[in-house]
């Protein structure tokens, strides 16, 4: 019965540094989601704002050449 008792508590302490580590995964998983999102947001935003220049130079000429 003692070394069920021990291994009991082996495996325990194995799980338990499983799960720290399964929460480390985590939390890192979440932070490179994070950069990833942040990442794309700023190339979106860029590419948002070289579209609204573009728009903005079409409507400039038509606009001249209107006139």
């Amino acid at each position: 019965m003692r070394d069920d008792g021990q291994m009991a508590e082996s495996q325990l302490a194995e799980l338990r540094n499983m799960r720290v580590l399964l929460e480390e995964a985590r939390v890192m998983v979440h932070n490179l989601a994070y950069h990833r999102r942040a990442r794309l947001e700023a190339v979106l935003g860029q590419a948002l704002a070289e579209v609204d220049r573009q728009i903005q130079e079409l409507e400039e000429l038509r606009s001249e050449r209107r006139e």
